[in-house]
């Protein structure tokens, strides 16, 4: 079975077949609605219960979820900021009694603070209050953002919130998007950039936090600020993103792509063909 898969919208039950067909056994899902902090879209009790025998079947099934896409733990609001940090602790309690691996989510954004530093330390604050609300086995994975404001749009800065919190990696985890660091700025395409990559990961301390990736490719350019994905060696990252998968420390990392499930098989072969010369 390939370390790669798709992102699967609910609902739950329908997934395990979809990867039947896709050869997979990696995934991620949602369990609300992406643009609501509200519980609108959350799977019902039968729809758990009939994902949770459909999975039986799977002995490596490895699946994560995605946070709202509005979630906002700086957030000035306490209306945005408390909502974004109870619909986190509910997903991931959720998505460990489905034995998902956790949720991942988008640090937040600067907008509304003085410093950008004081905007990590308020999202490092609200996700110590996320990580106590945790039952045992749930986890909530911090991804790197790309656009405008967002935050943790480096891994210095993915460190700095991370090592706030002081918590393991039991509980907390990243997940680095390959589009949102190379338009954020960190040039992936260069030979060296997987390399570069890797070393300052270990150098921060953020291996042993490192859960999944989302490997897309870019539409856009190094340091463009936009976020549009591209399926693996269709965009500005081309063999960059077959570079990474090979080094150590990424290996063994399950992948997420982001694209249309049509678009799947064709990346997954492009990412396990071999790199040119």
């Amino acid at each position: 079975m390939s370390l790669f898969g798709p992102h699967i919208d609910p609902p739950l039950a329908a997934i395990p077949a979809r990867l039947r067909e896709a050869d997979c056994t990696v995934f991620q899902t949602t369990l609300r609605n992406p643009v609501r902090l509200s519980k609108e879209g959350a799977p019902t009790a039968e729809d758990q219960q009939a994902f949770r025998d459909a999975a039986s079947g799977f002995a490596d099934l490895f699946g994560i979820v995605h946070a709202s896409l509005i979630t906002n733990l700086a957030s000035p609001d306490p209306r945005i900021r408390n909502g974004s940090a109870g619909a986190l602790a509910a997903d991931a309690n959720l998505a460990a009694s489905l034995g998902l691996k956790g949720v991942c989510f988008h640090v937040g954004y600067e907008k509304g603070h003085e410093r950008r530093a004081s905007a990590h330390e308020a999202a490092a604050y609200k996700l110590s209050s996320v990580l106590e609300r945790l039952e045992p086995g749930a986890r909530v994975l911090l991804e790197n953002g790309a656009e405008g404001s967002e935050l943790g749009q480096t891994i210095q800065e993915l460190a700095e919130v991370v090592h706030a919190v002081e918590s393991s990696p039991a509980k907390l985890g990243i997940v680095i998007d390959t589009c949102h660091l190379h338009v954020a700025g960190f040039d992936l395409a260069a030979e060296d950039g997987p390399a570069r990559l890797a070393a300052e990961i270990e150098a921060a301390g953020l291996g042993p936090y490192l859960t999944a990736l989302h490997l897309n490719d870019a539409q856009s350019a190094c340091g463009s600020k936009r976020d549009r994905h591209a399926p693996p060696g269709e965009g500005t990252i081309g063999e960059g993103l077959r570079r990474l998968i090979r080094l150590p420390l990424f290996a063994p990392i399950p992948g997420i792509l982001e694209i249309s499930a049509g678009r799947v098989a064709a990346a997954i072969g492009y990412l396990t063909a071999e790199v040119s010369a």
